[in-house]
Formats: C-alpha cells, structure tokens, sequence
C-alpha cells in the first residue's frame, strides 16, 4: 500500500531527472465550421493534470486533517476523492506505464507545485491518520484505490 502511494506521490515531487524533451508542434486552427476537436486525454495535458493533480493531494490532506485518527471517516473521504479524480488516478497509471521519459515530463509539469506537493505528501504519510490506521483493511483498499492499486 504505502509502496503504491510514495510512487504516486513521487511522480509529483521530488528532484527530475535531465531529460531532453521535445515541444509539440502547434496545432493548425479549426476551421469555423468544423466539428469541435475530442479533448486531449489527460495523460497527454500535463500541465492540466499537474493541477488536478495538486487539487487530490490538497484535498487528499484536508481530509486526513479532519479525520485525525477515526479510520471510518478517514476511509470515506478518501473514498468520495477517487470518485471525483477518477481522471486523475487513470491518468497517473498511464504515466506510470508509459515509461521514464513521461514520468520525467511530468514531474517537470509539477516542478511548479513542489512547494504545496511536498507538504501534502508529509502532511498525508507522517500524520496521525496513516499512523492509526495504516492497518484497517478498508482503509488500505481506499489508500491504494487513490494510489492506482485498487
């Protein structure tokens, strides 16, 4: 669980790699009259996922805070936010399957949230709620519903 959670966390935070990384070309404008584009997956806007991104931790810490140490609450909200970033978790998955060179574009995506990123990472892993309730089984299944894993 907590092996699943820190890889999540670390796709957000810590120091990136060097990697040279292209820049896409820019895209011709539609024309007036054509058919509104499909949206860009999530997986393929970084710059939009580091900010959901950033959203699900705050959140991920803000309920934790509010839970302290009742595992049921706890549970529940973590609960409530896989269901909101549903986006986000798919999203992460595919970062973490498509290998290194996305991995390391989107930890350059969140380089400008490392500040918040971080405190939400230590707020949720060395606060009282994963302490106590690290071994309630439905508690684990939420924490690694919002990791990937479940």
């Amino acid at each position: 669980m907590r092996g699943a959670l820190l890889a999540m966390i670390a796709i957000g935070c810590g120091q990136p790699t060097t990697s040279t990384q292209t820049t896409p070309a820019p895209q011709a404008a539609a024309a007036p009259d054509a058919a509104p584009a499909e949206p860009v997956p999530l997986d393929e806007d970084l710059p939009r996922l580091a900010d959901r991104a950033v959203q699900l931790y705050a959140e991920w810490a803000r309920a934790f805070s509010e839970a302290g140490t009742d595992c049921t609450l706890a549970t529940s909200r973590m609960n409530e936010i896989a269901e909101r970033y549903a986006d986000v978790i798919v999203a992460n998955q595919r970062i973490m399957r498509a290998g290194h060179q996305k991995i390391v574009a989107m930890r350059e995506a969140m380089k400008k949230h490392e500040a918040e990123n971080d405190a939400a990472a230590k707020a949720i892993m060395e606060g009282p709620t994963m302490s106590k309730c690290a071994s309630d089984p439905a508690f684990s299944k939420a924490v690694d519903r919002l990791a990937g894993e479940g």
